[in-house]
């Protein structure tokens, strides 16, 4: 088995970002769920200075496993995701791939049933332990109990985002609103554009709450998403309020317009994911209808 780094400024080239990706399928494929989160997977193909990748490679030259370390965000430590090929497990390609992870980089597990077993258990038997847990909560668009009219007072109006016009403004309440937040709130307009990019990208699915008396300032936005853009079920992609209009209802009143429009574009289901110590949040939800479908764990060496 050999082990590839490329460090900070040393891009995948096409060619290895396409064995990634493919591997990640293949995992999926087996697991019944994506091992990569999302930008894990737009790094595995962009020029991102900030992300370490590991790639392990068989006798052969076949690609088995593969790694990747995302710098630190503020006070919060590095974050890291890794997946071997179905084929090449209990062979030591997990183990080889977490020892050359940096340090104290904390390593999430998005598997689910049987998978998430395997890997808590991959992570006992290497000291490591859970530090954060996110939730993926779901609800019906078409059954269940139903979600209230929006209200949205008088001073705001309603619109979607403009590209071309909104994108500066985006990014500022964004990090703003997740200031906290060791990844959303650390989105630049790159990373905005990286996601716009995307076939799933639709302005309308970005639902802006506004001054009424001055339209280009956003107090508050609910970004959905559908992927695959035909596919049945709809996301909460991000809900964020600005700072200075919170306590006003705004957070519950986009959310609602959000089920609104995914319901009108004639989905039948819509989940969401929520850090578990976000209590307000998983409330609101919880109150709106949404109920726990599963749980992604990030864990930390011991030390760390």
């Amino acid at each position: 088995m050999r082990l590839e780094i490329r460090d900070h400024g040393q891009p995948l080239t096409p060619a290895e970002s396409r064995a990634v990706l493919e591997l990640a399928a293949r995992a999926e494929t087996e697991d019944g769920s994506a091992p990569l989160s999302e930008q894990f997977r737009l790094s595995v193909e962009s020029r991102d200075t900030d992300v370490t990748h590991l790639l392990s490679y068989a006798a052969g030259s076949a690609l088995v496993g593969y790694a990747q370390a995302r710098s630190a965000s503020g006070d919060e430590p590095a974050s890291a995701e890794l997946v071997v090929s179905p084929e090449a497990r209990h062979q030591g390609v997990g183990t080889a791939l977490l020892t050359g992870l940096p340090g104290a980089a904390r390593v999430w597990s998005h598997a689910t049933g049987r998978a998430a077993a395997a890997a808590a258990a991959f992570a006992r038997a290497r000291r490591l332990h859970p530090v954060r847990a996110l939730h993926v909560m779901g609800r019906s668009l078409v059954d269940g109990p139903p979600w209230p009219p929006a209200t949205v007072p008088d001073r705001y109006a309603v619109r979607h985002f403009e590209t071309g016009r909104d994108e500066d403004a985006w990014v500022e309440v964004n990090a703003a609103a997740f200031a906290a937040h060791p990844e959303q709130g650390s989105l630049t307009r790159r990373d905005l554009e990286q996601r716009m990019a995307q076939p799933w990208w639709n302005p309308e699915g970005l639902i802006l709450i506004v001054e009424a008396d001055d339209p280009d300032t956003i107090a508050a936005f609910h970004w959905t998403k559908v992927d695959p853009p035909d596919g049945p079920t709809g996301e909460v992609y991000v809900v964020g309020v600005s700072p200075g209009r919170q306590g006003e209802g705004l957070g519950r009143a986009v959310t609602i317009l959000g089920l609104d429009h995914l319901r009108a574009r004639g989905l039948r289901d819509v989940v969401l994911y929520v850090d578990e110590d976000n209590a307000a949040a998983v409330h609101t939800y919880a109150a709106l209808g949404f109920t726990d479908r599963e749980v992604h764990r990030q864990y930390s060496r011991a030390s760390t």
